[in-house]
């Protein structure tokens, strides 16, 4: 069965930037931005979009990542990648728990990702 999340994408780029936020927890941020700011100019740089991690000395910390959508892909792979890294480093190598990252979506959004009877959120966790 094949799902409307495989259908292919178009193939020309959006004229208008998207955004795309995340919460991660501080040290997670410290790990992402790297020793003088050079894991995020490094993920910045591969992805061709605007990676931004707002200040603050808080527990946790909003990722925004602007760019086309191809941009925000490469942009959130490189983050994960680097949330992994500091999970592993910080718990055992026996430990086998996913990565789970809690996006930030506007209100108005909230339904045409639910779905109508929350459709598009069931298909969702189906096909992950």
């Amino acid at each position: 069965m094949m799902s409307s999340l495989d259908t292919e994408l178009p193939s020309c780029t959006p004229s208008a930037n998207l955004f795309l936020r995340m919460i991660v927890s501080d040290k997670e941020a410290g790990h992402i931005i790297g020793k003088s700011g050079e894991s995020i100019k490094l993920i910045r740089e591969k992805s061709e979009a605007k990676v931004s991690v707002n200040s603050g000395y808080c527990p946790e910390r909003i990722i925004t990542v602007t760019g086309t959508s191809d941009a925000i892909v490469k942009a959130f792979n490189f983050i994960c990648k680097k949330i992994e890294e500091k999970t592993k480093d910080d718990r055992s190598s026996d430990s086998k728990d996913g990565l789970t990252l809690r996006l930030v979506i506007p209100t108005s959004q909230c339904g045409s990702l639910i779905g109508k009877g929350g459709s598009k959120i069931k298909e969702i966790r189906e096909v992950t």
